[in-house]
């Protein structure tokens, strides 16, 4: 018999080159929050592929790697990490938890997966093709690997199904709005997980009208009142909104036009240039996608796609808080809004008029208050944990199903 003490849950977040995963008890210790016992990533090179997990409460690493080899694929990769963790750590996975980011008009945020279920998420991967068939081969694998393994799906969408039409409907025919031609907004577990804890840092922010702005390779901003999505700056797909680091953000469909007609690119080629080419990366001539690398660059190109991130995310900010009618606290999170110090105090003074006034502070941990007292907005920078939002959802779903 499995000792109840050591089954544990496994959430994994999918990439392109490979994923992070976190492993949470599966047994309540009577906290508030599932006890994680650690966090991981799973990277895959050409050469070969690495694992390096970082224990709850330790300073040191565990590393393994893997020569590419006949584990090049993903289900080889999924082999390995199952291995990792059952033989290594002595634990036993009794469920599984995965970021799926295309739940269409799914309002639950997290569900059992099941054949109709998977059916449904591969009917969506059209709308996030870059994302949505990394976020399910994990899912397959189990499926076909452990059948008998309860899987969930969390959805990115389901936060922003609070929308009110005037903000998911585009200016389209009626029957494309009807047949799924509309607004979803991304990002929703992140956004999810900093309206829970908002109120240990600011009750009157949760009470209000915020803005959080999720700040990433992949980017955007919630508009949030009572801690309920009202607005948000990504649309039917996940290149909307803010510039980021390899896709365009907010764009003029008459550039797609010019560039299919008059310079003869194919849709394939054009996909590839608005998920890959874009962004930092294309501003700044191909010199990085990441906000280290151009802040850590001479060159006036990388200075000008910094430039330019901050007056994308400065502008829809006021968009967002268009769409609230005022604004008592800014949020940020995720890599660049936790990390990016320069960036953020860019933004932070790019807020002035909206009554913020900064308060810069050169903390990495959070949450950390970023606005003075006497602020009429209010400013923070608050670490975003989507993996236990997943561990949330997932294990009180495996609860209710028992």
């Amino acid at each position: 018999m499995t000792d109840m003490s050591r089954q544990v849950l496994l959430v994994l977040n999918a990439g392109s080159s490979g994923m992070k995963f976190s492993l949470y008890a599966a047994v309540a210790d009577g906290g508030s929050r599932p006890r994680c016992y650690g966090q991981g990533v799973f990277e895959l090179t050409p050469e070969r592929s690495s694992l390096v997990f970082r224990r709850t409460g330790s300073a040191s690493l565990d590393q393994q790697q893997w020569p590419r080899g006949a584990a090049s694929s993903r289900q080889g990769t999924l082999l390995n990490l199952m291995q990792w963790i059952e033989q290594h750590n002595d634990w036993h996975i009794c469920a599984a938890a995965h970021r799926v980011v295309h739940g269409g008009v799914r309002a639950d945020a997290v569900c059992r997966v099941d054949p109709q279920l998977m059916a449904e998420m591969e009917a969506l991967t059209p709308l996030a093709p870059l994302h949505q068939g990394q976020c399910l081969l994990p899912i397959s694998y189990l499926l076909d690997e452990h059948p008998d393994l309860p899987q969930f799906a969390c959805f990115d969408t389901a936060f922003h199904q609070t929308l009110d039409p005037e903000e998911y409907t585009y200016g389209l025919p009626r029957a494309l709005t009807e047949q799924g031609v509309r607004r979803y907004g991304f990002h929703g577990l992140s956004y999810e997980y900093i309206a829970s804890v908002l109120p240990d840092c600011d009750e009157q922010a949760a009470q209000g009208r915020t803005i959080v702005a999720h700040l990433g390779n992949g980017a955007s901003l919630c508009a949030m009142e009572r801690g309920v999505s009202r607005a948000t700056t990504m649309g039917f797909s996940t290149l909307d909104g803010l510039l980021m680091g390899t896709r365009p953000g907010r764009l003029d469909p008459g550039v797609l036009l010019y560039l299919m007609r008059e310079r003869g690119l194919s849709l394939k080629a054009l996909e590839h240039l608005l998920y890959h080419e874009c962004g930092l990366l294309g501003v700044s001539g191909g010199i990085g996608s990441d906000m280290r690398v151009l802040a850590s660059s001479p060159a006036p190109e990388a200075r000008q796609a910094i430039a330019l991130f901050v007056h994308s995310v400065v502008r829809e900010i006021g968009t967002m808080a268009a769409a609230l009618g005022g604004l008592d606290a800014l949020v940020l999170t995720a890599g660049i809004g936790e990390h990016a110090i320069g960036v953020r105090n860019a933004i932070l003074e790019g807020c002035r008029w909206l009554g913020l006034q900064p308060m810069p502070a050169d903390a990495r941990e959070g949450p950390v208050r970023l606005s003075r007292p006497e602020s009429a907005v209010s400013a923070w920078v608050i670490p975003t944990d989507e993996n236990l939002m997943m561990a949330r959802h997932a294990l009180r779903a495996l609860r209710e199903s028992d």
